[in-house]
This record gives structure tokens, C-alpha cells and sequence, in this order.
């Protein structure tokens, strides 16, 4: 069969002068699924929407002259809307294409996503065994028999949702196919500026699941099925990329990666016994306390060259109300740890948080400007689809509405805000979280140490950066 896969893009407009501040970053989960797809023996193309700039009419043209018989899209919860539109326009120019969906928004909302007819089937969690199943039964016209697929999702004749039965996870993580990435045009992606040491950049998963429950990670939706890769395995795939593409800079997409020192002790040693450390930098989100001095040492001889933390909070009672299980104090220090051992860090914050009120928000930007972070993110809450926070909002009713485009953590518009603690008015939390930037950023010994030694942000990039808080 012939499959097209897309990345959809996103409304810039829906994030005001925040959008100079984008770039795309590569898509994992469909490099992963074009090298299973080819293993099946299909004919696949990739089509990365955001990265290429592409309009709508110009991907469709695109996805029609590749002439496919299933589309399959990357569904997003922002994204959402687009993708609707795009199985829509495509199916006007080719009636009899398969239209499939997957990904975290499509998983956990499939009978919503179903209800539009320009959508057929729905892959529930990973889709490397599940898609080539799927495809075979396609290919065989066994249209009717879908319920024989494990994982799946989709419309019978009468119109009626069926799930089938579920799919394990995929537990041995190193028998997948490595993601290929010969389909995307590498030489475009970053890893946002705040997280950009080196160009070109790909990134890579050690490990699948979280062994965490933060309520406002759409992860939970997923169990805390945590599985992880052999690091000499980890290593061959780093290798990998920097011979076949060139890569100078490597990003884990893991929600914590190194989460046990074993993992770590055996990926670290093998990339600095092949002198990897010397010709590829890495960075990686891993959580304050999950790494001490030892390890530091070690990930920084390795080539470890930026760290992001998911701080959130600098309430201790708001990281307790969202089940962090970490203190202030940890993160103090953990954040001076990295400073001494010469590894750049990266704060990630939320404004909003459930019970959060305005001083508690200015608790946290004094909180992040007296750290020593490096850069800061500061992002304005949304309960996510797959958060717990998303489902304790829908059982209290506060969360009735399914415009999904403004599922944004940098929302401009306050009445478009889908949710804001009682404690504040929306109006207020975009303030905070321009004031946030603006505070953390235009400190004068910020700027000297962006100007002076880190190096990684562009001029572009600065003046972006300062026009997103100033407008």
C-alpha cells in the first residue's frame, strides 16, 4: 500500500507575538512509524507541515501526487481542528483514501475524533505493530474485520464506534526498527532556542512511560507502563544519527532521562569510550530529584550540555497539589549542583496552577530569578486531554468546551483561556506570564551571560523574544 504521514501544523495566530518564538522540532513517533511501515513492506512518504511552512493548499497537492491509499496524521490537542481539515480537504480529492489518526489527542478523544466522518480509524497508545496490522488488513479489503486489529478504534457500517481489544506496550523497546529520519527535512528542526546547543539536531527516546503521576501530564492517560532501552543500545542509535546525518546535538524526549544510574553509568561510559562526548552534544528533562553531584560529573564528561527541570512551582504547596513529590529546596539545590559542574540549566514553569492565586504566582517568578537557571519557561496551565487535571475538571464542569485550537500554554487572548484557577481572572495570568519573561530575561547579568558565553540564541531570536514581552 502507499501511506503518506503528516505532521500537522499549528495556528500560529492563536499565540500573538509568541509565534516568532517557534521552531519546529522533530517528529519522533512518525520517524518511528515510517521505518515500521517500510519493515511491512509498504510504500511511505513523510510530509512535516510545520517544519516545511507548507499551506494547507500546498500539502494537499503534496498528499495528492503522492497518490496514497491511507493518510495517517499526528493529532495533537491544538492541532486537533487542522487535522480535521486536512482529512476532510484530502478525502473531497480522493473519496476512497483511509484517513487514520493517532497520537495522545486522538487516543484519549477517539469517539469525538470519530464522530467526523473524514476520519476512519483511530490508533490507540504506540503505533509500530498496531499501523502495519492495520495496513495488512486494508490491503486485504478486510474493511469489515477490523475488530481482529488490536488497538484500534473505528466506524462499523452502521456508524457505530467500535474499540477493539487493547494492545500490550511494546516491551522490548530495542527491537524496534530505528527511527528514519531520511523522509524529513533535518537541517530545518531545533529544539527550540532555549534548548538549542548545536546544529543539526535530532532527537531520540531511551525509555517509553513514566513511573510519575503529575496530574497535569496528559502521560497518565498511558499507565505508568515505564519501560527502558539497553544503553549500549542507547549509545548505537546516538552514533547513529551523528554518522548518517551529521547530527551535532542529540535531545531525549524521555520525561526523565536519566531516571536510574545504572542507565546512565552504561550510556555515559560507552558515548566517552567511543569519543562520542567530543564530536556530539546532548541535552535532556530530567527532574531534580533524580540525578546528585556523581552523576553530573559524569553526564558532563559524556557530553551532557543542558539540563531542563520541570520546576513548575516555587510553592511548595501548589508542587504538593499537583503531585511533583519534590520540594523547593530540592530544586535549589539540584539547580547550584549543575551551575558547579558546568552543566546550563533550564527552568520549566506553570502559571495557574490548581489553587494558585497572584502572589503565588509571584512567588514563583522571584522563586525562578533567583536560582541561577539559565533560561526559563514560563507557560500558562492547560488541562490536556489524558491529565487527571483534565478529568477532575470535566467531572466538576468546568471544563465543557472542545475548541481545541486554543489548547495553548501561550494563549494571548484571556476570554479564550479554557481554564483559569478561581482565585485569579484570566487577564491577570497573561500578565504574569509576560512579566515572568520579562523579569527573568531582561536582568542585566542574564543578558551578559546569553551575550558573553552561552551563545545559542540567534540576534533574531532575542529580538523575538524581546517583542513577545513587551507587546
Amino acid at each position: 500500500m502507499r501511506v503518506v504521514l503528516v505532521n500537522p501544523s499549528m495556528d500560529a495566530g492563536k499565540l500573538g507575538t509568541w509565534a516568532a518564538l517557534m521552531e519546529p522540532m522533530p517528529v519522533l513517533g512518525l520517524a518511528y512509524l515510517v521505518a515500521a511501515v517500510e519493515a511491512a513492506g509498504h510504500t511511505v512518504t513523510a510530509i512535516d507541515q510545520f517544519a516545511e511552512g507548507l499551506t494547507m493548499k500546498r500539502l494537499i497537492r503534496r498528499i495528492v501526487d503522492f497518490d496514497p491509499d491511507v493518510l495517517g496524521i499526528g493529532m495533537l490537542t491544538p492541532s486537533a481542528p487542522l487535522c480535521a481539515d486536512i482529512a476532510t480537504v484530502t478525502k473531497e480529492f480522493m473519496p476512497s483514501v483511509r484517513v487514520v489518526v493517532g497520537n495522545v489527542h486522538a487516543d484519549v478523544m477517539a469517539r469525538e475524533v470519530l464522530a467526523r466522518t473524514c476520519f476512519d480509524v483511530v490508533v490507540h497508545g504506540e503505533g509500530e505493530h498496531t499501523f502495519p496490522e492495520l495496513l495488512e488488513a486494508f490491503s486485504q479489503g478486510r474493511q469489515a474485520d477490523l475488530d481482529g486489529v488490536a488497538g484500534i478504534s473505528y466506524r462499523d457500517s452502521a456508524g457505530d464506534v467500535i474499540r477493539t481489544v487493547s494492545r500490550p506496550r511494546i516491551a522490548d523497546l530495542d527491537s524496534l526498527a530505528l527511527p528514519k529520519w531520511d523522509a524529513f527535512p533535518i537541517h530545518r528542526y531545533g529544539l527550540l532556542p532555549l534548548a538549542d546547543l548545536a546544529k543539526p539536531t535530532l532527537v531520540m527516546g531511551a525509555s517509553r512511560g513514566c513511573p510519575y503521576r503529575c496530574e497535569f501530564c496528559s502521560l497518565l492517560h498511558a499507565g505508568s507502563a515505564y519501560r527502558k532501552r539497553n544503553p549500549v543500545k542507547i549509545a548505537d542509535e546516538f552514533e547513529h544519527l551523528h554518522r548518517r546525518y551529521g547530527v551535532k546535538q542529540v535531545g531525549f524526549v524521555d520525561p526523565i532521562f536519566p531516571l536510574d544510574k545504572a542507565t546512565m553509568h552504561g550510556f555515559c561510559n560507552e558515548l566517552i569510550n567511543r569519543r562520542l562526548n567530543e564530536k556530539v552534544a546532548w541535552i535532556s528533562e530530567t527532574r531534580v530529584d533524580r540525578v546528585d553531584r556523581d552523576s553530573l560529573r559524569l553526564m558532563k564528561a559524556a557530553g551532557c550540555g543542558r539540563l531542563l527541570f520541570g520546576i513548575e512551582s516555587g510553592v511548595d504547596m501548589l508542587l504538593e497539589n499537583v503531585n511533583k513529590t519534590f520540594t523547593t529546596e530540592k530544586v535549589r539545590h539540584t539547580v547550584e549542583l549543575c551551575r558547579s559542574e558546568g552543566i546550563s540549566t533550564v527552568g520549566l514553569f506553570m502559571i495557574g496552577l490548581p489553587g494558585e492565586t497572584e502572589d503565588m504566582t509571584w512567588q514563583t517568578i522571584d522563586f525562578a530569578c533567583g536560582l541561577g537557571l539559565d533560561f526559563a519557561k514560563f507557560a500558562i496551565t492547560i488541562p490536556y486531554p489524558g491529565s487527571q487535571l483534565f478529568d477532575d475538571l470535566r467531572a466538576e464542569g468546568r471544563l465543557d468546551r472542545d475548541d481545541w485550537e486554543n489548547f495553548s500554554t501561550f494563549q494571548p487572548d484571556p476570554k479564550l483561556l479554557p481554564f483559569v484557577p478561581r482565585q485569579v481572572t484570566p487577564e491577570a495570568l497573561i500578565r504574569l506570564q509576560k512579566e515572568a519573561t520579562r523579569r527573568f530575561y531582561m536582568r542585566p547579568r542574564v543578558v551578559a551571560r546569553q551575550l558573553l558565553g552561552l551563545r545559542t540564541m540567534t540576534a533574531s531570536q532575542v529580538w523575538n523574544g524581546v517583542r513577545s514581552v513587551i507587546a
